[in-house]
């Protein structure tokens, strides 16, 4: 082991960051989502899933319902509501992918909350661990790599989420895990089954995982060997298959959703529609990282630049492109499918599936950037775990909770930071001008990142409209003698 870490310097930074993670995490454990419990939203569902599958081997939760047994890990005074109505059938279910909670029965069975909040902070750890190897490999900066990993691991939505029950960080590391596969230089069969299994699983950890399993799977495709295509599409196809008819035999619909007590048995189409919203959702687009309460840059300014500087990546290479193409995907996802981005979670879950991503955008930022520039990115950085570290102090104390109300912590820096950006619960005119100038101030800098293309781009202009004038004029020069 020792020889292997000497060889590759990327396996030893990715160790150290593994280890300066799992203290760091440990501290998210055991604070409270909510004054009432230290659990809320989608997380108990999950783990009620978990332990029906270790009490009774299914997904049924009517047991566990009658005899209450979710108060082993649920301590909110008032009980554990339903969110789900019993199918035709009489049974309950969870309106969730099993996904998530058939990987947290280990930790669950040791541990109960605390054993599956645990293993979701090992999962952590080594997924921000395997993203520095990525961005490491993709950049051959290895000091930038891990600063810039770290930056990203020590974020407030980084942290707070290494222990939340949600599936988006297992999810995160699929992808991480297919992006590291499809990079290699030969991608044969044995390639192509791997992926299939990495893509099949990320998909029964959510359904909205999908469209980014699919960019993966027709980047295989198109980089991949004969054998490699004919393995990897033969695999998928059975596992659509599986996956079709075991959503048919458990929910009788192709979504766990079918069971929510939202749409009540309603058909697939209609369920999707209703995740669907255009027009009134545009401003999430930029509102996932600078809504006054809910922008990830507003808990981590270290990540204000990313969404400008994702064209950086076009310039690295095929995969780092797939990369933007993935956080691209997220973004629309969250924006445009996710029903809500103020929902009763800590800010940025919807993008939490791909925020180790974002630390391959700042190594590239901080490769083409000044020195004076990588002092702000450092500065940005600096006040990021300032504010991660003030979440906790204020968190611990009881000041406020991680799902309901984070924002009205007491740190002046953080305050001093509010009128910076718009909260957009109502469209008063401040808003709108903040709104403007930030959105110009992302054209500008993501414009003078891409100075030298668009310079080219002039120059071509230039030269094309040099060589329109002068055919023209020759063919007049022509006529003239032909008269002549």
């Amino acid at each position: 082991m020792g020889a292997l870490l000497a060889r590759d310097r990327r396996l030893l930074g990715a160790l150290a960051l593994f280890m300066l993670l799992l203290p760091v995490y440990a501290w998210s454990v055991g604070l409270r989502a909510t004054r009432g419990a230290s659990i809320t939203a989608d997380e108990p569902f999950y783990l009620l899933t978990t332990q029906s599958l270790i009490q009774d081997g299914n997904l049924d939760l009517t047991g566990q319902y009658a005899h209450e047994s979710w108060r082993s890990f649920f301590d909110h005074p008032d009980g554990l509501w339903k969110q789900s109505v019993p199918l035709e059938d009489g049974r309950l279910l969870s309106p969730h992918e099993p996904g998530l909670s058939v990987f947290l029965v280990p930790g669950f069975a040791l541990g109960g909350l605390t054993g599956a909040q645990l293993q979701m902070l090992l999962l952590t750890a080594a997924t921000f661990a395997i993203a520095f190897v990525l961005v490491a490999a993709e950049t051959r900066a290895l000091l930038v790599s891990w600063l810039a990993t770290a930056a990203v691991a020590l974020t407030a939505t980084a942290f707070v989420y290494s222990t939340e029950i949600y599936p988006e960080v297992p999810a995160a590391m699929m992808l991480l895990l297919s992006l590291l596969l499809v990079r290699r230089a030969r991608l044969g069969m044995a390639q192509g089954l791997l992926l299939a299994a990495l893509l099949s699983t990320l998909a029964w950890f959510g359904m909205k995982y999908v469209p980014l399993g699919g960019l993966v799977g027709f980047y295989f495709l198109w980089r991949a060997d004969r054998r490699g295509r004919a393995v990897f599409l033969a695999a998928s196809t059975v596992s659509a298959i599986a996956y079709v008819w075991l959503h048919l035999a458990f929910y009788g619909a192709l979504t766990a959703y079918n069971a929510n007590t939202v749409f009540e048995g309603a058909p697939t189409t209609e369920v999707l529609q209703a995740h669907l919203g255009f027009g009134a959702r545009l401003y999430r687009l930029w509102g996932l990282f600078i809504d006054e309460r809910f922008g990830v840059g507003r808990w981590a300014p270290v990540l204000l630049p990313v969404l400008p500087a994702v064209p950086l990546l076009l310039r690295r290479s095929t995969t780092a492109a797939l990369a933007g193409a993935l956080m691209l995907t997220q973004l629309a996802i969250a924006t445009f499918v996710a029903i809500t981005m103020m929902g009763w979670w800590f800010p940025g879950r919807t993008l939490m599936t791909v925020l180790p991503l974002f630390a391959l955008v700042l190594a590239e930022l901080t490769l083409r950037l000044p020195q004076a520039g990588r002092a702000v990115l450092g500065l940005l950085g600096l006040a990021s775990i300032v504010f991660v570290t003030g979440l906790v102090q204020a968190a611990r104390g009881g000041e406020v909770t991680l799902a309901v109300d984070p924002f009205a912590m007491h740190l002046g820096p953080f305050e001093a930071s509010a009128w910076l950006f718009p909260d957009y619960r109502a469209w008063t005119g401040g808003v709108v001008l903040r709104t403007v100038v930030w959105l110009i101030a992302a054209g500008v800098f993501g414009g003078w990142l891409q100075r030298d293309r668009l310079g080219d781009a002039v120059q071509w202009l230039r030269g094309r409209t040099a060589g329109i004038s002068r055919s023209g004029a020759r063919p007049g020069r022509g006529r003239t003698e032909a008269v002549r």
